[in-house]
């Protein structure tokens, strides 16, 4: 645990380290106090006559080791906390930085809960290692090293006999440590259980209400957070017999002092006052060792919450290259790429070329691949084999965020962050003016609207843009992504689901999107692709046809089957059944 965190710590190794030598001090000063215990009773207590001043001095001395202490602990706990203020800073923004270069695998395979457990509440535990058990544990290694290396000097039999619990109790506190990991997992994995639950619970609200079903889904949220509750329980109730007879074990080293210390005071080897010593050094060596049960499943947690850290920062992300070359050009070229996901051939064998500043439209059924094609694009995957070329570079050969500076993405699905309007279409260039942000909104068509709005391009449009409706915010959408000016356009179903007359809107809006712009958009609504230079029919992970509107519909093949059923599709109406 402790060399995980030291190499979480990075460039603040250094401070930990200094934070380690002042609690090492800090316990050095704990300790000595003792010394003047053993000095009072072995010259002073049994002396003929007590020297009160030399008894004063001792005193004197305790008061100056407790100031000492408190202020070495004081420096101690301020390097430590700010090691763990920034190590937790740091964590998160390194998290952060390695999520965003993963794959979109690795996030279709995880609940809504787990990074946000992760990022969050994992994160948190293990602030408390550098700010509070490293700390304590140097404690409980140095002070009683101290003192048995006092007892020692004192006398070895009597260090043995004091020491000789020592083993026993390591042994029942490993075989506690394997038990406590097993708990501490469980406790993880319930935690993400009822996170994940609690966030589909709120984000599904609408469908369960609108199906009468909020009761289910509570009720599930609700098995969950009992399970969570049940397992923090178990922590406690489960381990409270072996954590018992760790303590057990180390008071029973008292009494192990009490029959050799007089077995050998009688036999004459030992004296009354190095007994009374052991009798009250002993104590003090075992209760820093007493103290670990207070925060030892504190420590497990935080390890299980340090490997489900580590093993996000473990999924390897996309190889970036060294090079990062700057396209001239912005043709797309698919060469006989094929996609896997999971165990499923996605995509196979697909070839297709996309000339710059022309509009090419993907069309076929749901499952097909069209918007796995689109993802690859941007790299937010690698093809299993084939290439992808994007002005005439394969785009493993170019850093990722180089790639996606030449791109811009509008998807069917758009999220708008919970802050202002004008924010969010800046999204799009973070350095642009205000100016330049309302002349992006008026090309989209969304200007009308937002100057309506109570604060205008300040108005915070709340998690989702809940606020707006599916028009407008697929409109800010198309404003963040005209601001970016990118030569490469890519449409994912943008006007899937609007009603007629945003869907003009949306229209107009792409229209200034696309001018100049190399552009594929993947749409069911064959009407908004008829203009397209070329249209390429996907079917179960294959081109299956190619070519011109008007070719394609001469063709008896999928694409002419699908716009008879759109023709058809326009003549359909209620109809009321007699």
């Amino acid at each position: 645990m402790i060399k995980k965190m030291y190499q979480l710590a990075g460039e603040r190794r250094n401070l930990l380290n200094k934070g380690a030598v002042l609690t090492l001090i800090d316990a050095v000063f704990a300790a000595a106090p003792l010394f003047f215990i053993y000095l009072t009773i072995n010259e002073e207590l049994f002396a003929e006559s007590i020297n009160f001043q030399q008894v004063m001095l001792y005193v004197a001395g305790m008061a100056v080791c407790f100031l000492l202490q408190w202020v070495f602990l004081h420096w101690s706990t301020r390097v430590f906390y700010r090691v763990g203020f920034d190590l937790l800073t740091d964590l998160r923004i390194r998290l952060g930085e390695h999520i965003r270069k993963l794959p979109m695998g690795f996030f279709s395979e995880r609940r809504a809960g787990d990074l946000n457990s992760v990022v969050n509440w994992d994160v948190q535990n293990i602030q408390n290692v550098p700010t509070y058990v490293f700390p304590r544990l140097i404690e409980t290694v140095a002070v009683p090293a101290f003192i048995a290396a006092l007892l020692f000097y004192l006398d070895w039999r009597m260090a043995l006999a004091t020491l000789i619990v020592l083993p026993i109790a390591a042994i029942v506190m490993k075989i506690t440590m394997k038990f406590l990991d097993r708990l501490a997992r469980i406790r993880a994995e319930s935690s993400v259980e009822a996170n994940s639950r609690m966030i589909e619970y709120v984000q599904g609200i609408q469908i369960s209400k609108a199906f009468n079903q909020t009761g289910s889904k509570l009720q599930r949220f609700e098995e969950a957070l009992r399970h969570y509750k049940q397992t923090n329980i178990d922590l406690v109730v489960k381990l409270a017999f072996p954590l018992a007879a760790f303590v057990t074990i180390l008071e029973l080293g008292f009494i192990i002092i009490l029959p050799i210390g007089f077995y050998l005071f009688l036999g004459g080897s030992l004296m009354l006052k190095t007994l009374l010593i052991f009798l009250v050094l002993g104590l003090q060596l075992y209760n820093p060792i007493k103290n670990m049960v207070s925060y030892l499943p504190l420590l497990r947690i935080m390890a299980a919450s340090l490997e489900r850290i580590q093993a996000v920062l473990d999924e390897k992300p996309l190889p970036e290259p060294d090079d990062d070359p700057e396209l001239s050009r912005f043709d797309i070229e698919f060469r006989d790429v094929w996609f896997k996901y999971e165990d499923a051939d996605v995509l196979k064998g697909v070839n297709f070329s996309v000339p710059q500043n022309t509009i090419t439209a993907l069309v076929g059924p749901s499952g097909a691949g069209k918007t796995t094609i689109a993802h690859l694009i941007a790299r937010f995957w690698d093809v299993d084999s084939g290439e992808i070329l994007v002005g005439g570079r394969n785009i493993k050969d170019m850093k990722t965020d180089r790639l996606l500076s030449y791109m811009a993405m509008v998807f069917q699905d758009v999220y708008l962050f919970n802050d202002s309007i004008i924010d969010n279409i800046r999204f799009g260039n973070k350095d642009a003016t205000e100016e330049e942000v309302i002349a992006a909104a008026k090309a989209a068509h969304c200007h009308e609207f937002i100057d309506k709005l109570p604060d205008g391009y300040n108005t915070v449009i709340g998690e989702g843009g809940a606020t707006l409706s599916g028009g407008e915010r697929q409109r800010i959408s198309i404003a963040r992504a005209i601001l970016k000016d990118a030569p490469i356009v890519i449409l994912d179903e943008a006007t899937a689901f609007v009603d007629p007359e945003n869907e003009i809107l949306i229209q107009k809006a792409i229209n200034s999107l696309v001018k100049s712009k190399t552009l594929i958009i993947i749409a069911h609504r064959l009407s908004t692709i008829a203009a397209a230079d070329q249209i390429l029919v996907i079917d179960d992970g294959r081109v299956i046809e190619q070519g011109k509107h008007l070719e394609l519909v001469s063709q008896d093949g999928l694409y002419n089957r699908f716009w008879e059923k759109r023709q058809k599709a326009r003549g359909w109406k209620v109809a009321k059944v007699q």
